[in-house]
């Protein structure tokens, strides 16, 4: 017998807000409008307007018995992500093998969809990257993007949602999908881990679904599912409080790879180093030790440098190498006043950490490496072009 729980929703609207990374989506109380009394007023705010089935939290663990995905070659991953419309050069696509555009996200509850601000153009980009021979995956999500249970929990929304992206794939002639569904941070604690929950309660669910919903589509194996996960798996609530959200049930079977967002793990200097990735506690080990196979994991670099957690506490790299065009390919910060803040110390990755990465990446025949985002790097011709550092130590 399927286990739900019925919920009453009173009111329910939605707004949206454009940031630099795309659409922010908030769940707002909406009043019913009508030209009567307040009293009348009153009475039809709390008329119910809907009732949701809501799954309760999947107890199911998938195995390679489950799914088996096709392996992949050692060290035959570049991707490159993208978003607010970017439009890679020929040069730059030359030398990677996928962009991710990022980001398709729901509408609202109900599973509509709607792509980020500056996306007019992707067919141009979509049509420029095969002619190149790079594949083209759609990113769903991002780290502003909020997954409510009354998405993901009840299955007729979230059937809708996965009918629309296989839709969305077949109208733009895309190659793949990448589901990068996040831990929230937000000021309310107790709301903050509600939202968080929905990882834990219905991830699996969803990765499950929609591969089944891909292959039924386009065949087995004929587009790659992919995910982006954290750096680590400890989200703090408090300091006695933390939570892995994300849950140790199998759900990476399901998938091509696993794309680690090695970065904005700390903070300056600290910011995405080499030993955060490849170090006895780093996030290859934590990850490996969690379950996911390392021939399906994809390591991950910024194409930025972090000095806060603040909106304005990050530069992208190459405003780094124009603010010291000088600085040696060895050091991975510089000491910045931006704006109106304080001097603080910002902290990224150069051309010889990059290389040292991909190099790691192939000595322990990872499957490749993924970085964020491509606007943040100089032209591929410039000598300290990460792109460029990076090609080179991935073909040789």
């Amino acid at each position: 017998m399927k286990n739900i729980v019925i919920i009453t929703i009173s009111a329910l609207g939605l707004t949206a807000c454009g940031s630099n990374q795309g659409v922010k989506t908030t769940i707002l109380d909406a009043t019913v409008k009508s030209p009567q009394t307040k009293t009348a007023q009153s009475e039809n705010k709390v008329k119910k307007i809907s009732q949701l089935e809501m799954e309760l939290p999947s107890t199911f663990v998938a195995t390679n018995a489950d799914y088996q995905t096709e392996p992949l070659a050692p060290n035959s991953l570049m991707i490159g992500y993208l978003i607010d419309g970017y439009k890679p050069t020929d040069n730059q696509l030359k030398e990677m093998t996928h962009v991710v555009i990022s980001f398709l996200r729901a509408i609202d509850y109900s599973g509509e969809i709607t792509m980020t601000s500056g996306w007019e153009n992707i067919d141009e980009i979509v049509a420029s990257a095969h002619a190149n021979n790079v594949k083209v995956i759609i990113s769903f999500g991002g780290g502003e993007f909020k997954v409510t249970s009354e998405l993901m929990a009840v299955k007729a929304n979230r059937s809708n949602l996965i009918k629309n992206i296989i839709t969305f794939i077949k109208e733009h002639n895309l190659d793949g999908f990448d589901c990068d569904w996040e831990p929230s941070w937000i000021d309310d604690k107790a709301e903050m881990e509600a939202i968080n929950n929905v990882i834990t309660n219905h991830y699996i669910t969803f990765i499950k679904e929609f591969r089944n919903a891909l292959d039924t589509e386009f065949g087995k194996g004929n587009k790659t599912f992919s995910a982006a996960i954290l750096n680590g798996n400890s989200i703090w609530y408090s300091s006695k409080k933390q939570i892995a959200h994300f849950p140790q049930n199998g759900w990476w079977n399901y998938l091509d790879w696993v794309s680690l967002m090695n970065y904005d793990n700390d903070l300056g200097s600290k910011h995405a180093t080499f030993e955060s990735v490849f170090g006895l506690e780093g996030s290859v080990a934590y990850w490996t030790n969690f379950g996911i196979p390392k021939a399906k994991v994809v390591t991950g670099v910024p194409y930025y440098a972090r000095a806060g957690w603040g909106p304005a506490e990050w530069l992208f790299y190459n405003e780094v190498i124009n603010i010291n065009p000088s600085i040696p390919e060895t050091v991975d910060f510089i000491k910045y006043k931006k704006n109106n803040l304080d001097e603080k110390e910002y902290g990224f990755n150069g051309t010889a950490t990059v290389t040292k990465k991909v190099a790691e990446g192939k000595r322990l025949n990872l499957p490749g490496i993924m970085f964020w985002q491509l606007a943040g790097d100089l032209p591929v011709d410039h000598e300290k072009s990460l792109l460029k550092a990076m090609s080179k130590e991935f073909k040789k």
